[in-house]
């Protein structure tokens, strides 16, 4: 087969990376892919454009489409590609609004009556401050935007003057709805399936790093790090996890919006049970490169199983050892003003243990340059949680460029 994934950073290159293991696997590219991974053997076609990837996938006779980025999911590639015989593993653009609009997918944790927080949504300001003064602040409000913000859509407010600011700081860039929701108190956790419409196999558990540091209220990345498994779940917990993702697909099937491909659920373990907070109609970053490494299922062989709507009953196995992954981002990442094009110095593969994904690098006369905020990663795997993150700082300590930053809790 011959197989194109979407996207150019580290879940990217982790995606592509397991794709290449199947047997199945004749040729592979990533478009647009970023230069570390063409140093890292994997093919790149510099093709980011919907039109452009439809019209390289034509030419090259490509047998299926891997989608990454939620930009690409939202956009009419799977619909292209699939008018012209290629079959494209994402969902579509009208059950996408599980992730690009909250209001659409607290309706459908409602209808398929899974946990989630309980929440009132504001059409106006006036209507958003009144809800503000009707919550009593001995727990938090959370004031959340409709739809997609970068990650900025979301303020956890422990006052009512916060609450108000954040009303109108989100009315204002987002717009309306609003939703204003409790606050669940407990232990975040990210749950991967993948989905063939109707039915789906449980891919595995992570826990990410959201924040710059490890203060809870520095600012909000695209993830710091993650590890894998989830180690604070019990068995019982992992069954209410398929049963979570199994009412779900039953309620978009029976809304005639079957879902197809990658779906990842945010969620929060109480001591009243596991809450919904949202779903992301993708592979999670860093959560990918975390996962990916323990699964010893041939992956690309479930996804076509799941393009052909046969996943009944079939399953992923996933290696005991745990996995650490640790990012290294560019100085000022997550604000706008960031320390970029210093080359970045890192050992030959031999010299590493750990798995290296590149994200934001570019090429600057044949040397691998940081261009972007998150940079890239190393992934470890070994027996333990703790074990993984000591190789996983062993080796990410072989790495450096100007500027260099990344947390050193990962995996704590």
């Amino acid at each position: 087969m011959k197989i194109v994934v979407v996207g150019k950073g580290g879940r990217e290159h982790a995606l592509a990376k397991k794709l290449k293991e199947s047997s199945l696997v004749t040729e592979l590219w990533v478009c647009p892919g970023n230069p570390g991974m063409a140093q890292a053997g994997i093919s790149c076609a510099p093709f980011e454009s919907p039109e452009m990837i439809e019209r390289f996938c034509l030419e090259n006779k490509v047998s299926l489409v891997v989608v990454g980025p939620e930009a690409a999911i939202l956009s009419d590639l799977k619909k292209n590609l699939e008018a012209q015989g290629i079959p494209c593993f994402a969902p579509s653009r009208a059950v996408a609004e599980l992730e690009s609009s909250k209001l659409f997918c607290k309706g459908i944790l409602h209808d398929a009556q899974v946990p989630t927080a309980k929440c009132v949504v504001s059409y106006t300001t006036a209507d958003a401050v009144l809800a503000v003064e009707k919550h009593d602040f001995s727990s938090p409000l959370v004031v959340k935007a409709d739809g997609l913000a970068q990650g900025k859509g979301v303020w956890v407010c422990e006052s009512r003057a916060k609450a108000v600011e954040a009303v109108e700081t989100l009315g204002t860039q987002f717009g309306y709805p609003l939703l204003l929701e409790e606050c669940l108190i407990g232990k975040e956790l990210s749950a991967f399936a993948l989905c063939d419409g109707k039915d789906f196999v449980l891919l595995g558990t992570a826990c990410d790093y959201k924040r710059i540091t490890p203060d809870p209220f520095s600012a909000n990345t695209g993830g710091m790090g993650a590890y894998s498994p989830c180690d604070f779940i019990s068995q019982e917990d992992e069954q209410t996890i398929r049963d979570i993702f199994a009412k779900t697909l039953t309620c978009l099937e029976a809304k005639k919006m079957p879902y197809q491909g990658f779906l990842f659920a945010g969620l929060m373990k109480t001591d009243k049970g596991i809450y919904v907070l949202e779903y992301n109609v993708r592979m999670g970053d860093p959560e990918t490169q975390a996962l990916l490494p323990r699964i010893k299922t041939d992956l690309l062989k479930l996804i076509v199983s799941a393009v052909t709507h046969e996943l009944k009953n079939q399953a992923c196995e996933l290696s005991k050892k745990a996995s650490v992954h640790v990012v290294a981002v560019s100085q000022g990442y997550p604000q706008t003003q960031m320390l970029l094009g210093n080359p970045i110095s890192y050992p030959e593969k031999a010299n590493l243990v750990s798995d290296l994904y590149f994200a934001g690098v570019s090429e600057k006369q044949n040397h691998l340059v940081n261009s972007g905020g998150r940079v890239l990663g190393v992934t470890a795997l070994a027996d333990s949680i703790q074990a993984a993150r000591a190789q996983a700082y062993q080796d990410m300590r072989k790495i450096s460029f100007e500027g260099m930053y990344m947390r050193e809790d990962i995996g704590l």
